[in-house]
């Protein structure tokens, strides 16, 4: 069986902490996890919490402003127009 790179990685029971040159050329031991040290890793899910926040956010502004009398007249007024009433 191989070795991991020690220089690399530091292995603690079967986990194995790896940066980004210990997979090079390396074989590792059935079963052992890689527990990767990503500073992005869970960027991509907190993006689209905050995309989602955004959007909720302005669909809630969008249906006040839409709520509004002068808006609800405004749009009246153009469907009416529309359909020749």
């Amino acid at each position: 069986m191989s070795t991991i790179n020690n220089s690399a990685t530091a292995a603690t029971n079967n986990n194995a902490v790896v940066t980004d040159q210990a997979l090079e050329g390396e074989v590792m031991a059935p079963g052992t996890q890689l527990l990767a040290h990503d500073p992005d890793l869970g960027a991509s899910t907190v993006e689209y919490a905050i995309v989602l926040l955004a959007a909720a956010a302005f669909g809630g502004v969008m249906a006040a402003v839409i709520a509004s009398d002068a808006v609800s007249e405004l749009l009246m007024a153009i469907i009416n127009k529309a359909l020749g009433i």
